[in-house]
């Protein structure tokens, strides 16, 4: 599962990153614990560029009577893409990447806390999350656009935490995956595996990620009272 992101680079720093041509809408402010419903930059390819944009992260599909009726999943897991109606329609037509600093997993102590970690890309740098969008368009014309983030099996290092991850795309998968001449589910299917070992670096965070409505830079460093390791072995 990934339930929290950091955002918190100039969109100018993720466009570089992965070569996009058009930038549209407005510029987040820097956000170091995003939480489900809140806006987050994405990337696509048009028939004309690569455009980064921003969409409500939790998926709200094109063919939902109402938005705020049924379910808005944050994350998508691969192994079931194909059989949901939800995703179907997306996988074959709307992917995204979605440009993030990191993501945050937590540890389940013994005596019951649950620790953060922040899990980043070890040679620095942003993660190409793997992301699925769709348009509602309500009877005023309005439309909604929203994303979820595809998920798969940990790796090894990520499985002392947790036993999905984010799909996080490699860089020679990036432009397979953004491809719209590329919309055969099974292709897409097939960039979507848990990362190397070794290319992720995990950190202790301060527990006051654990509140959504916590943020600011602080919130990477660790409670120094709690003792907890800095690094998990990788």
């Amino acid at each position: 599962m990934c339930g929290r992101v950091v955002v918190s680079s100039p969109r100018e720093y993720y466009g570089s990153a992965f070569g996009v041509t058009e930038t549209v809408g407005e510029e987040l402010p820097p956000s170091y614990n995003v939480a489900p419903q809140a806006f987050v930059y994405s990337i696509v390819d048009t028939a004309t560029s690569r455009r980064l944009g921003v969409m409500q992260w939790g998926l709200v599909p094109s063919w939902a009577v109402d938005p705020d009726a049924g379910p808005r999943p944050i994350n998508a897991r691969v192994e079931t893409l194909l059989g949901k109606s939800q995703f179907s329609g997306a996988l074959e037509l709307r992917l995204c990447l979605l440009p993030v600093d990191g993501f945050y997993e937590w540890e389940k102590l013994p005596d019951g806390r649950r620790q953060p970690y922040l899990i980043s890309a070890a040679a620095d740098g942003p993660l190409a999350l793997a992301g699925l969008w769709d348009r509602w368009v309500g009877p005023d014309g309005d439309a909604l656009v929203t994303c979820t983030i595809v998920t798969t099996a940990a790796n090894r290092p990520m499985s002392e935490l947790h036993d999905r991850m984010p799909a996080i795309l490699e860089p020679g998968a990036v432009d397979d995956w953004l491809d719209p001449t590329l919309r055969d589910p099974g292709h897409a299917s097939a960039l979507l595996k848990p990362a190397a070992d070794g290319v992720l670096r995990f950190a202790a965070a301060n527990p006051r990620v654990n509140n959504a409505n916590n943020d600011g830079a602080d919130l990477l460093e660790p409670d120094p009272d709690l003792g907890v390791p800095q690094r998990l072995p990788l």
